[in-house]
């Protein structure tokens, strides 16, 4: 099951690519080329399109990332190191809530990006996300403020896993005749020539807990950046509501008979949902999800290896121990003083 939905897929009016385009025109580069490479239409390449797909502006996007060197396609005055973003993922998925996965996203770039800068805090019953940029050029400056919130707002449904309604959203410049294109995206009122570039929504969103684990953070990231370009939906996946119950209940012997409860279904109803779905069985999820939580804990925490046990719900820690080795080939030990990136979890419990 698909994490974003087809309804929506409209075409993306092609004059939004003189905006997305601006940094490698002046930096001199061959757009026609450039396009090109990107299979794109031949009338996007001519400029004579009115519209593009969302597929094409997909691969125009990954071509510009590959070609540049740069995840702001030379917007910026400072191109932004490839695999920042990758990084940036994985801190925020360590927190609790959506909140605390905000305000770790914008510390890390505030530490690594210079031409642009996240901010959020409070402005009576409103939360506020808006954008600054140092950067001067005002295609550039419209295009890094427009494409901050854009990001920022799909990585927010993303973590929560639903569609996350929005009081407003709102720029500092005027209206475009593109601008329609953004209104199915935020499904809120979008106003110009306003104060800032910024987000407005109710301040109980950001105690919504996140719900991603390794497997739907490696599907996340590899199917970007077409992950941010439709309009987000609440996950049907049962397993996917099954992970963020037992997330939330990691230190508990939580049954698949209380999950059901919880889900307002029967046992067996469960069950065939999981797998009508191709989604792996109870115990399958169960055992991933401590799994993930135990790889989070031993790579970035020194809580010792008694204490990370009955967080995970095992009464003893040679449970815990033979667990952890089914799982990873590795003792808990082990694993926490090895090389990361040569013990990459496995992505299915066995």
């Amino acid at each position: 099951m698909t994490e974003l939905y087809a309804r929506g897929r409209r075409p993306i009016d092609a004059r939004y690519l003189e905006v997305i385009l601006s940094g490698v025109e002046q930096a001199g580069l061959d757009v026609p080329r450039l396009l090109k490479r990107a299979h794109l239409e031949p009338e996007v390449i001519a400029g004579n399109a009115k519209a593009i797909s969302q597929e094409g502006f997909a691969r125009l996007i990954s071509t510009l990332t590959r070609v540049t060197r740069d995840e702001f396609w030379l917007l910026g005055d400072r191109p932004i190191r490839l695999g920042t973003f990758n990084t940036m993922c994985r801190l925020i998925v360590q927190s609790s809530n959506l909140g605390s996965s905000l305000r770790t996203g914008f510390s890390f770039y505030h530490k690594t990006v210079s031409d642009f800068t996240m901010r959020m805090g409070s402005d009576g019953s409103e939360m506020r996300i808006w954008v600054t940029t140092s950067v001067q050029d005002p295609t550039r400056r419209r295009a890094i403020c427009g494409a901050a919130l854009f990001f920022v707002y799909g990585m927010m449904c993303w973590l929560v896993g639903k569609r996350l309604p929005l009081n407003s959203v709102r720029y500092a410049f005027g209206e475009h005749a593109f601008s329609s294109e953004l209104a199915p995206f935020y499904d809120a009122p979008i106003l110009f020539n306003q104060k800032s570039h910024e987000l407005r929504f109710q301040k109980e969103i950001l105690d919504l807990p996140i719900m991603p684990d390794e497997v739907r953070l490696q599907r996340f990231i590899k199917s970007m950046p077409s992950a941010m370009l439709v309009r987000y939906r609440d996950e049907s996946s049962f397993s996917e509501r099954v992970r963020a119950i037992l997330r939330r209940n990691l230190a508990k012997h939580v049954s698949l008979e209380e999950v059901a409860a919880r889900l307002n279904v029967s046992p067996q109803t469960l069950r065939r949902r999981l797998a009508d779905g191709g989604d792996q069985g109870f115990q399958e999820l169960k055992d991933q999800v401590r799994r993930d939580a135990a790889v989070r804990l031993l790579r970035t925490t020194s809580v010792p290896l008694e204490q990370i046990a009955l967080q995970l719900g095992f009464s003893e820690l040679s449970t815990f121990h033979r667990a952890f080795r089914r799982w990873t080939g590795l003792t808990p030990g082990s694993y926490r003083h090895t090389d990361p990136s040569a013990t990459a979890a496995p992505s299915t419990v066995e």
